[in-house]
């Protein structure tokens, strides 16, 4: 069984927003690397010193409050973040220095830490434990303690801490050589009112105790079991639950199953949740912004009961649902959002109270707002811009991750060197690309996609990015690229001292590629080369037709200002590979296109 102590945070003069607090949640990457072998599991030298400096990074972003809340109300630091008590020492400076602003909460989970250095954190100033049930005295010589804790900085600026032990080790913490995890056996929940008097109340679980059981019961219904008790014939609210974690699959199917059971108000009715707000702030899956499948999915969750709007397509945040949540439908129906970015960086945001919703269209709005992302190490990028990231640039620069140069099929090809340099400006080229012509480069290069959002871009759309790069690799070889992913087209260049517009399109066949581009045609002010590539990957013959119009254009003609569709070049994408092959030299290369554009 689990004890579950309230600590009242009136008299301490912490009352929040009834209409939205400033969230803050730190998404470090923590390897298998950066900790020991063997238990505690806690960080090598080398890596403490980074992760100190990616909580400074963090606290910073705090204090910046760039989700527009008067202040950060809670700053939230997953479990394994603090490196053992030189991290606690470096968060509990911040919070105790003049600017960090009073009348907020920070939550933070340490790596391991062993039954000495647990003493040592017990005997801080202004500590609280449970000494009964997780006093020092219970933890043996060969045990250690994974930690959780709350800093609350009072309304008159006092910093108090609460410590929280880990309830159940998870797998790898129980498959250990030596020292075992001590099994801590009480949590704290806080109480408080809203700025408009209405009652609050919020707790923390780290990771595993989110689903595992202590004696018959979760540590999630023991806290709802209690708050039950509590409120006798009346009702209180559960408003936060936070869940700190290093969850390699935070996506699991028990994992989200967790979810149903904790908004199942037929159990502890006493208990309410239909306003409350789950928060699961994990540890990146990848030590840089980018696309992982384990880690990472940071995310809160509300009830179905939540008047909140599900967006179609907004920056930084998705909808979940299961291409977010590794194939589960199992939050279909909550109001559930996941952020985008599962590598390392820093999450902020403002979580809007969803008590304050007006019924109707006058409250219709989606459940955080001013969600951005901040690099959590290193200078911004468009992943982790210190802004918002839209749906099209992430999943752009994603995808960018992972083409190759044609330097690594080819290898033996004369020009592989060239061809791999152009590759790099390609790539840096289109990761600067803004939101829309984002959006306009994927759309145009994907005659087959019928998705209208980023969030569900899958194959067609990546292939077809692939193939627009490596177009480009090659032509960028041949001819001085003028500019990439800027209009409508994909790239201008020069060519016998013109202006000329290039798209590549990868379609179901050449025509319809021919067919498609018709709807993205630039200015006729320019000549247009379209590169199309079919399913099969087929040559383009000119016996199968002209590009447009009957009479074939030549490299310098002039488009014709009535007819936007003369002055355009056509060549399929296995007749531009094949003479990049066979060339030479770079002038071969380029007197090979213009030849087969001539022919």
């Amino acid at each position: 069984m689990v004890y579950v102590e309230t600590v009242d945070l009136s008299s301490r003069g912490v009352a929040l927003p009834n209409d939205r607090v400033g969230m803050v949640i730190a998404q470090p990457h923590v390897s298998d690397a950066a900790l020991s072998p063997q238990e505690p599991y806690h960080y090598t030298e080398q890596a403490k010193q980074q992760q100190l400096a990616a909580l400074t990074e963090t606290m910073a972003v705090a204090r910046a409050v760039p989700h527009g809340a008067a202040k950060t109300h809670f700053t939230v630091f997953p479990e394994y973040s603090i490196p053992g008590l030189d991290g606690v020492a470096l968060v509990e400076s911040a919070i105790r220095a003049n600017d960090w602003p009073n009348g907020t909460i920070v939550i933070g989970g340490t790596d391991g830490l062993t039954q000495a250095q647990y003493v040592q954190l017990l005997q801080g100033d202004d500590t609280h434990v449970d000494a009964v049930r997780n006093g020092s005295d219970r933890v043996g010589p060969d045990e250690w303690v994974n930690c959780a804790i709350t800093w609350i900085k009072s309304g008159d600026g006092n910093v108090e801490r609460w410590i929280q032990l880990k309830l159940h080790p998870a797998r790898e913490e129980m498959d250990v050589s030596h020292q075992h995890m001590f099994r801590g056996t009480a949590v704290y929940l806080f109480k408080g009112l809203l700025e408009n008097g209405a009652p609050y109340r919020f707790g923390t679980l780290v990771c595993f105790d989110w689903i595992a059981a202590v004696g018959a019961e979760t540590p999630c219904q023991s806290i709802l079991a209690d708050l039950h008790r509590q409120a006798a014939e009346h009702q209180l609210p559960l408003s936060w639950l936070f869940v700190v974690q290093r969850n390699k699959k935070p996506s699991h199917s028990t994992f989200l199953a967790g979810v149903a059971a904790f908004f199942n108000q037929t159990q502890f009715p006493n208990a309410l949740r239909e306003r409350a707000c789950l928060v699961f702030a994990n540890t990146a899956g990848r030590a840089a912004p980018g696309r992982t499948a384990e880690f990472g999915a940071c995310s809160i969750v509300l009830s179905p009961q939540s008047l909140f709007d599900q967006p179609s397509c907004v920056p930084t945040f998705s909808k979940g649902g299961p291409r977010f949540r590794d194939g589960s439908n199992l939050l279909n129906g909550y109001k559930d959002v996941v952020f985008r970015e599962r590598g390392a960086c820093i999450h902020s945001f403002a979580q809007i109270n969803p008590g304050s919703l007006v019924p109707g269209p006058a409250g219709r709005i989606f459940a955080v707002d001013q969600a951005h992302v901040y690099p959590i190490s290193g200078a911004a990028q468009p992943r982790a811009p210190a802004g918002a990231v839209p749906a099209s640039v992430k999943w752009l620069n994603d995808e960018l991750d992972d083409i190759p140069s044609l330097a690594v099929a080819y290898r033996t090809a004369p020009l592989v060197r060239d061809v791999n340099a152009s590759h790099q400006r390609i790539i840096t080229a289109l990761r600067g690309t803004a939101p829309q012509s984002a959006t306009n480069v994927v759309r145009l290069a994907a005659q087959e996609s019928t998705n209208e959002h980023a969030d569900d871009w899958d194959h067609i759309e990546a292939e077809a990015l692939r193939n627009l790069v490596h177009t480009l690799d090659i032509v960028g070889v041949a001819f001085t690229l003028l500019a990439i992913g800027v209009d409508l087209a994909h790239a201008s260049l020069m060519m016998d001292s013109k202006t000329i517009d290039v798209l590549a399109i990868q379609g179901a066949s050449h025509e319809e590629c021919i067919e498609h581009s018709k709807h993205f045609l630039p200015s006729p002010q320019r000549q247009t080369l379209l590169v199309s590539r079919d399913r099969d990957n087929t040559d383009w013959h000119r016996r199968f037709g002209s590009f447009l119009q009957p009479d074939t254009p030549q490299p310098g003609d002039e488009p014709k200002i009535t007819d936007p569709a003369s002055g355009s070049m056509h060549l399929g994408y296995q007749n531009l590979l094949r003479i990049f092959r066979r060339s030479e030299t770079i002038d071969a290369l380029k007197g090979g296109i213009s030849a087969e554009l001539a022919a």
